[in-house]
């Protein structure tokens, strides 16, 4: 049976010769078909489950034939001038195609390498017929479509480009000969090695590290993001391309195989790379089939269609998901962990003389390489630990975690030797092991390190021991997580949690030093270490709540480091609530005694509390960055002084808090100069609630207090505006958002009638703060963006705001007409295959004394705020307290509310009356 390769050539033998005497340029038709049909053949084979690599290839086993046929065609069609023959040349592949790895929508890079003697010495230009051949060859492959970058070189041309330029020389050293002159070709390949690559290794190699680190810098320093970027990111395509090109400037060696043949690498490493990089092509090229062009960013829109493409089965797209991203990043991380490690391993660094001992010799070498022992079988040699023997861990099995322990006692690195013989000898971690006290002591000694933890507990994890030690967080290795605004896999998460804690020890800026004094009371920091590091394995089961499943999972291995009941108690606790102080911080009545008296109720005592503050945190910069401002750190903060001052019985806060207010009376007085009165300023000061003073600095503060005197004035001075609102605008672009205030009358049904002008105008809203004065003034502030394109508000957007606010609180407008007008480009929630965010409704009357909480979460669409505010106010509903958040296309809101009697709502028919009014009102927003 013929393959592949002879398949492409009979093909072409048949469909590209031209007619005796034909232009090339007159048979596009004929190029297009050849190319049409034999993309078609690729495809299908891609789609049967082909290789990525084999596609690769053959697509530029495509273009190579296709090239010498038009090639050909020109050289037959374009005469020499005089009596001078035809100058020699070589049509050179050059980058990918050089590689002989070309993604289906993949640009092509050639290069004409020619003689200087062909350069007309009076114009300083290539030969006329060079000139003919190189247009009728582009201008052909531009007209049947292909995209083509080139280049005319000589040979010292390419000497001198090669080094210019590290990519260039990259280019070069990858060039593959096509068709022409091949004793040129072989030439130009001699003197680059020779000119080019003797004698720059180091220069190379410092160029190529450097590039590694700023571009895995830039695509997020993991292997396991949730929209990966499988040809720059961790991980990706490149790690393992720059791979080989450093061992080709430092061994002479092309491929892994000659690699493995040297001992350079090991046979597992070789086969888990190869393996890695093929499934990366293999996905690479489903992608451009999919998308039509060439792209490398696995966004979350398209993973499920291409994990059905994959043969990844499943019904549903949420597993379809999970088993392809799982596989994605698992060959992801092997290429990131394997590559950096061969990267020291191989000394890919300037000091050749310093170079490491090979893998086999490693294997080989006995316990006379290493004179001088440091301590239990290991020595410290340039910042990293590495092993006396190759027998230090069988002969002492415990010696697998004590190792990190002195790596961290000394700030040493593993040897990437070390670390391959920890991988290669972790069925050394049997039930003997598990039960060893003395392991366990190690263990928990390294936790106990705070500030230090995070480093040795990844490196644990990059070799296998931390999933082999603790099975329940081994299982969340390259666990998907579909909530929206998890930018990492599971256990990525959780190292990265770790991380954050880390910071706090020494933290000198916000936020992270705003919870070193509270990091540094922890009297045992090893039980909020291992709280971080379990607080998700709960979600490995997929059934019921993670936090729950997590508290039983911490106790089994509480159990397993032999820890007594109360630290037992503490660490399920801790783990069970780790998403409680969010939750309350953010949706709840800060200054509503009950809140804080039943949290502090289920939290017990002042360590706890302090183990939940330091988690909450660490937790939430873990999964975004993004999502943190000042604003939420002033709420968690607010709420764990209050709680304090609750467990403890003192007063210190409730004294510093008053003493707080005063000194933002007196910062606010020595700014305000003319612009207030002394009797507005304690006007304002004393009616409103104590959270107002956390969350705001005396600038916010004075500017409130202008816009509370400009409403005023209007009472008083100006009767055509008196039922004018006052209305302040302020862009915040550092932010991504334009913050509205409004001043005016407290009144049923406002809150609905400022969300719907602000959505009649075309604005988005992400998140709102409302205050009341105890004289019936509000101070509703709402952070907005344009919902056509997610910029700040304009001008325009201003004054039909304003206009629509002031016709609405007088009755004479259709907001429901004007906001029908809206249009959103593009869905605030960009949904997987099939999926949306469930919409839920729950009562709460529980938190408040006075008032029933309903939490709502749904999928955020343009006038969903109105369109519950409305309905709320049509139930006769008052809305005392609203906690808004929109967070990446979901919305989270909190409402306190009352009967229009000022009673609670605990009639159970009513609240199935309240729900079944929200949902008829918010399914018709997505067309549900």
């Amino acid at each position: 049976m013929p393959t592949l390769l002879e398949k492409i050539v009979a093909d072409a033998s048949v469909r590209l010769p031209l007619p005796t005497g034909q232009q090339p340029a007159r048979e596009l038709a004929r190029y297009k078909g050849f190319l049409k049909v034999e993309s078609h053949r690729l495809k299908m084979l891609h789609r049967a489950g082909a290789g990525g690599r084999e596609i690769c290839q053959a697509r530029a086993a495509v273009l190579d034939v296709l090239l010498r046929y038009i090639l050909n065609a020109v050289e037959a069609s374009t005469s020499v001038e005089g009596k001078m023959p035809p100058p020699d040349f070589a049509l050179v592949a050059m980058g990918g195609y050089g590689r002989g790895e070309l993604n289906p929508q993949s640009d092509i890079d050639i290069m004409f390498l020619h003689n200087g003697d062909t350069i007309s010495a009076a114009r300083g230009k290539p030969h006329p017929y060079l000139s003919a051949l190189t247009d009728g060859l582009l201008y052909t492959l531009w007209d049947i479509g292909l995209k083509v970058g080139h280049s005319v070189r000589t040979v010292d041309d390419c000497v001198k480009v090669a080094n210019s330029d590290m990519q260039s020389k990259t280019s070069l050293i990858e060039a593959r000969f096509i068709t022409g002159d091949e004793r040129m070709f072989k030439y130009m390949e001699t003197v680059v090695l020779a000119r080019c690559v003797r004698g720059f290794e180091d220069e190379y190699i410092a160029a190529r590290l450097g590039d590694q680190e700023a571009r895995r810098a830039k695509f997020g320093n993991s292997a396991t993001m949730q929209e990966p970027n499988i040809k720059n990111g961790c991980g990706g395509l490149r790690d393992f391309q720059s791979l080989i090109w450093m061992a080709f400037f430092k061994y002479r060696t092309r491929s892994l195989a000659e690699l493995q043949k040297r001992e350079l690498i090991s046979g597992s490493e070789g086969k888990q790379l190869e393996a890695a990089y093929d499934f990366l092509l293999q996905v690479r090229n489903d992608l451009h089939y999919h998308v039509n062009r060439p792209a490398d960013v696995l966004s979350k829109s398209i993973q499920p269609t291409l994990a059905h493409n994959l043969g990844y089965s499943d019904r549903s797209p949420v597993k379809r998901l999970e088993a392809f991203m799982g596989d994605l990043y698992s060959h992801m991380r092997n290429i990131y962990l394997i590559t950096r490690t061969l990267e020291q391993r191989l000394a890919l660094s300037p000091h050749p003389e310093r170079r490491l001992p090979s893998f086999g010799e490693l294997l080989r070498q006995g316990r006379h390489r290493f004179q001088q022992q440091l301590v239990d079988g290991f020595k410290c040699i340039d910042g990293e630990i590495c092993p006396v023997s190759g027998r230090v861990f069988r002969d002492q099995p415990r010696r697998l975690m004590r190792v990190f322990l002195y790596a961290q006692q000394r700030g040493q690195k593993l040897q990437a030797h070390l670390a391959q013989m920890i991988r290669n000898q972790l069925s050394l971690v049997d039930r003997a092991f598990l039960r060893d006290q003395h392991v366990r002591e190690t263990f928990l000694e390294i936790l106990n390190q705070r500030g230090n933890v995070a480093p040795i507990l990844r490196a644990m994890h990059e070799v296998g021991l931390l999933g082999k030690y603790l099975p329940e967080f081994g299982r969340l290795t390259c666990l998907v997580q579909h909530e929206f605004y998890h930018q990492y896999t599971a256990d990525e998460h959780t190292l990265v949690c770790l991380e954050q804690l880390d910071r706090i020890w020494e933290a000198e800026k916000a936020p992270h030093s705003n919870y070193s004094e509270i990091f540094r009371s922890v009297e045992r920091p090893f039980v909020l270490y291992l709280a971080l590091l379990l607080h998700d394995a709960g979600k490995a089961r997929r059934l019921g709540k993670h936090s729950e499943i997590g508290g039983q999972l911490a106790v089994n291995v509480a159990k397993r480091l032999g820890l007594e009941a109360a630290t037992t108690h503490t660490l399920r606790l801790v783990i069970e609530h780790h998403l409680t102080m969010t939750q309350i911080s953010q949706r709840r009545d800060l200054d509503d005694p009950s809140v804080i008296r039943n949290f502090a109720a289920q939290i017990q005592n002042p360590e706890h509390l302090k183990l939940l503050t330091l988690h909450t945190f660490a937790d939430t910069l873990g999964t975004s960055d993004k999502l943190w401002n000042g604003f939420k750190d002033s709420l968690l903060l607010l709420l764990f002084h209050k709680t304090m001052e609750q467990l403890t019985g003192g007063t210190a806060f409730i004294r510093a808090e008053e003493k707080q207010r005063a000194l933002l009376a007196d910062e606010v007085r020595q700014l305000m100069a003319d612009t207030c009165s002394e009797e507005e300023l304690q006007a304002h000061f004393a009616t409103l609630p104590p959270r107002y003073y956390q969350i705001h600095a005396a600038k916010d503060i004075l500017a409130d207090l202008i816009l509370v005197h400009r409403f005023m004035r209007h009472q008083l001075v100006d009767e055509d505006k008196a039922l004018e609102p006052a209305v302040d605008w302020h862009n915040e672009p550092d932010r991504g958002y334009t913050a509205v205030k409004v001043c005016t009358w407290d009144r049923h049904g406002l809150f609905s009638k400022i969300a719907g002008s602000l959505t009649a105008a075309g604005l988005n809203i992400l998140s709102a703060q409302i205050f009341t004065r105890n004289d019936g003034i509000i101070l509703d502030t709402l952070f907005v963006t344009d919902a056509r394109n997610g910029l700040l508000a304009n001008k325009e957007e201003h004054e039909r705001f304003e206009k629509y606010l002031s016709q609405a609180l007088t009755g004479d407008i259709d907001l429901h007409a004007l906001i029908g007008r809206q249009k959103v480009a593009r869905p605030l929630y960009q949904s997987l295959e099939g999926e949306r965010i469930p919409t839920l409704i729950r009562f709460d009357n529980e938190t408040s004394d006075t008032r029933t909480v309903i939490d709502l979460e749904t999928e955020d669409n343009l006038g969903l705020l109105y369109t519950i505010s409305q309905a709320l106010a049509e139930l006769d509903l008052d809305i005392y307290v609203a906690k808004i958040s929109t967070e990446k296309g979901a919305a989270i809101d909190s409402f306190y509310v009352s009967e229009s009697n000022g009673a609670k709502i605990l009639d159970a028919d009513r609240q199935r009356e309240i729900e079944r009014r929200l949902r008829t009102a918010i399914a018709p927003l997505d067309g549900n």
